[in-house]
């Protein structure tokens, strides 16, 4: 099966060069020149936009920032269905909405080629060891064709119904998530405020009922790990990525008509900051804010990011 793979960003390029690990002819694209280049180093084709690719590929995969950028690399006269043959395969691992998806979707089964949704969840190390959790949306002759490829880059693979379930499921998955989030800065906040370590708050929430996946990881980002990515890197989770897939949430939300009394309050540190132009930190950031409405020091001095540090 020839493979190809657009979009190698902070989870595109691992997802792809584990791919091409497996021994899959590849086939890839990016606008920026380093990761092609990286690419290459493990046996990769490099053409010049997603419809090159799928014209030399029978399954291609994406991995893009927004709404925006899907229905472009999807739809538009360079894009994958320009090149796409009946038959093919189309896999969206962007988080999207799934309006997005079931446009695409309609307008790939108009080629003859069948889409799959199937964003993914996963930290740097999952990433790179291939180990991601991949939410599928399609039809299940389509999940099980693709499922060798999937299988290069994920080892948790769930099969979540029809086209857009996939994007749904991992919005509301990353809405909960960012409720937590939110709510694990206004807890490290408020103890240290209240005269708690931070350590101390780890050590007692880690064992109590208060604990969770992002709790546990949260507290050594916002402690040990500034939100100013290394030079010449993208952020490995960042501002804008969390921020887009809350927001998503959200409107998803709205379009069923679904209050959501948490979710639409957790939004709004992750607005603040890309409102403070902190889009490509990562999301840790926004600690930042709940530090300066408490007036409360709960990370070390050199990770502050604003202008005035005199606080």
């Amino acid at each position: 099966m020839k493979v190809g793979f657009i979009g190698l960003g902070g989870i595109g390029k691992p997802m792809a060069i584990n791919i091409a690990k497996s021994g899959f002819e590849l086939t890839v694209t990016d606008l920026r020149e380093q990761p092609l280049k990286e690419l290459a180093g493990y046996g990769a084709q490099v053409v010049a936009n997603p419809r090159e690719v799928s014209e030399v590929s029978d399954i291609v995969l994406a991995s893009l920032p927004s709404n925006s950028a899907s229905e472009v690399v999807a739809l538009a006269p360079d894009g994958v269905l320009a090149g796409a043959k009946s038959g093919d395969i189309y896999v969206e691992l962007s988080t999207i909405s799934p309006e997005v998806v079931h446009s695409i979707a309609r307008k790939a089964s108009d080629k003859g080629v069948a889409m799959l949704d199937a964003p993914v969840s996963g930290g740097l190390d999952q990433r790179n060891e291939g180990t991601l959790s991949i939410m599928v949306g399609g039809d299940a002759k389509t999940v099980a064709k693709a499922m060798p490829v999937l299988k290069a880059f994920g080892d948790k693979i769930f099969h979540a119904g029809e086209n857009g379930a996939g994007a749904s499921v991992k919005l509301v998955n990353n809405m909960l998530a960012g409720i937590n989030m939110i709510a694990t800065m206004e807890a490290l906040v408020l103890g240290v405020k209240a005269g708690l370590t931070v350590q101390t708050l780890k050590e007692v929430i880690s064992a109590s009922s208060g604990s969770n996946k992002v709790f546990e990881g949260l507290v050594d980002k916002i402690s040990l790990h500034s939100p100013e990515p290394y030079h010449g890197q993208t952020a490995n989770q960042g501002l804008h990525t969390i921020g887009k897939d809350v927001r998503l949430a959200n409107e998803m939300a709205q379009n069923l008509s679904v209050p959501l009394l948490l979710g639409s309050t957790a939004l709004q540190p992750f607005l603040a900051g890309l409102a403070n132009d902190w889009a490509d930190k990562e999301y840790w950031v926004i600690m930042e804010f709940f530090e300066q409405l408490t007036d409360v020091r709960v990370r070390p001095r050199e990770f502050i990011v604003s202008e005035d540090k005199k606080r």
